[in-house]
């Protein structure tokens, strides 16, 4: 029996392993490419190369999503302007949202069985210090809106540390999807009134995604600064 447990863990070791290392592949060879879709002929290029592909490109830009959950370095903003430009603005969100729904799965299903050893690999300790306080926090919901809502907030990070405190995945998904659904949806929106040629409508909403993120930028510090001494 002490053989065949001592298997099992060697097995799921070298598993992780293996995710681990294909994780980083993913991160090295689609960043680049990611990153190059805030330049306009690389995103026109990549919208026929989505549309040639029929409902493919839906979930090759669900994939895409998933990934930079996983991954926490890969940007999210080109990928949902790129779902925003090509399925519209509903359209754009729901395939984000899956995207993150399913990333959000794998991440806290992971950490749950591997623990803080799988989030120490993936962020260093000084990135994750600036989320100590929600281990002792005794309002987490509240915490999880606040900090999905929030543009320029670390949320690659809590996506990682919410599966080490006691909220429970039933109640950390809805509440986090729900929570990043604003930001999302203007930028889903803003790419597709330009997709249509609305383009005052297209600037309005751009404009709005721009004042949210510089607000995030200003109050993120603070509101950081605040839950840590709640905590206190």
């Amino acid at each position: 029996m002490h053989g065949k447990s001592k298997g099992k863990r060697l097995m799921i070791g070298a598993a992780a392993l293996l995710i681990f290392g294909a994780l980083i592949w993913l991160c090295w060879r689609y960043y680049p490419v990611v990153r190059g879709l805030l330049e306009p002929e690389q995103m026109a290029a990549f919208q026929e190369q989505l549309q040639s592909l029929g409902a493919a490109g839906a979930l090759v830009l669900a994939g895409l999503q998933c990934l930079q959950t996983l991954s926490g370095v890969i940007p999210a903003l080109p990928i949902q302007l790129a779902a925003g430009l090509t399925y519209g603005p509903v359209g754009g969100l729901c395939i984000c949202l899956g995207g993150i729904a399913v990333g959000s799965t794998v991440v806290f299903l992971a950490v749950k069985r591997f623990g803080q050893p799988l989030v120490d690999r993936v962020f260093p300790q000084e990135k994750q210090q600036k989320l100590s306080f929600l281990r002792d926090s005794k309002r987490l919901e509240g915490a999880v809106i606040l900090l999905y809502l929030i543009p320029a907030l670390p949320k690659d990070v809590f996506t990682y540390l919410a599966a080490l405190t006691p909220l429970p995945f039933r109640r950390f998904l809805p509440l986090s999807m729900a929570a990043r659904v604003p930001m999302i949806f203007c930028d889903t929106f803003a790419a597709g009134a330009l997709m249509a040629g609305d383009y005052k409508v297209a600037a309005v909403a751009f404009a709005v995604a721009c004042l949210a993120g510089l607000t995030g930028m200003f109050c993120a510090p603070r509101v950081l600064r605040f839950l840590q001494k709640r905590k206190k």
